[in-house]
């Protein structure tokens, strides 16, 4: 899948499901596009790198079919600029607060004159100056996409304003970070978390912005019947999971099985 074609399904409202990845690890995001995945989230923000090992997981992306988002490690122009320069098609910016943040974020992911994003032919995105460069900004305004992560009380309580800024394609709102700002820190799956985030859901569909689900179970029958919870409430993009939380949950599984054996 493309991006342009990943952009269309999720325009659509059809499913798309991505994951994450934390570890300085092309093999792990070779086994994401593998897998089956959509698209993948490089965590430079919580993962232990930064963009210089990014590029390297992206190249692994592109190599497999799988879309690359950067996740970068603050709310900043430049990085959001260099995550989309060496290949990116989707950025991903923490901390988005305010509307005022929100517009930074578009306005950073796009070339004039839908925004500001500084031009260089000699990035990677560009094919180091082997494509037209007319063609490929058009592409790179059109096709990635801006993906705003929504923590906080602040965040929570400007969610309206956030999700009216034109060139916002997602918004992803984590059911712990929203269970904090509710009073019942942990427990995602409270009642107040749930309705909360169906409320957002409409909310951002109205919009025409995606409200991504952030998916823990990793148990087949659970994860599908979360996003069967997802879907009901008219979000259809999902992520599930991640690198870490794979290989730490295999690993306990073969630990404890051996254990028996002691």
């Amino acid at each position: 899948m493309d991006a342009a074609e990943l952009k269309q399904r999720i325009k659509q409202g059809k499913q798309a499901v991505g994951t994450w990845a934390q570890m300085a690890s092309a093999e792990a995001v070779e086994m994401a596009g593998k897998a089956g995945f959509d698209f993948v989230i490089i965590d430079t923000e919580h993962g232990y790198f930064g963009l210089d090992i990014a590029e390297g997981l992206v190249r692994a992306a592109d190599a497999t079919g799988i879309v690359p988002f950067i996740r970068v490690a603050e709310k900043n122009p430049t990085l959001i600029m260099k995550s989309l320069d060496m290949g990116a098609r989707g950025i991903v910016v923490p901390g988005v607060s305010t509307q005022e943040d929100a517009e930074m974020a578009v306005r950073a992911a796009k070339y004039p004159p839908a925004g500001d994003r500084g031009a260089c032919p000699y990035v990677r995105a560009a094919g180091h100056t082997a494509w037209d460069w007319a063609a490929y900004a058009k592409d790179s305004n059109e096709n990635n996409m801006v993906c705003l992560l929504v923590e906080g009380t602040e965040g929570v309580a400007n969610f309206e304003k956030i999700i009216t800024v034109p060139g916002v394609d997602v918004v992803i709102l984590g059911p712990f970070d929203l269970s904090v700002s509710l009073g019942v820190g942990g427990e995602v799956h409270h009642p107040l978390v749930e309705e909360r985030l169906s409320s957002m859901c409409r909310l951002a569909s109205k919009n025409g912005v995606a409200l991504a689900g952030v998916i823990f179970e990793l148990q087949p029958s659970d994860i599908k019947a979360q996003l069967a919870k997802w879907t009901g409430m008219g979000s259809s993009v999902a992520i599930v999971g991640g690198d870490k939380m794979f290989l730490a949950s295999a690993m306990r599984l073969a630990a404890q099985a051996a254990s028996e054996f002691k």
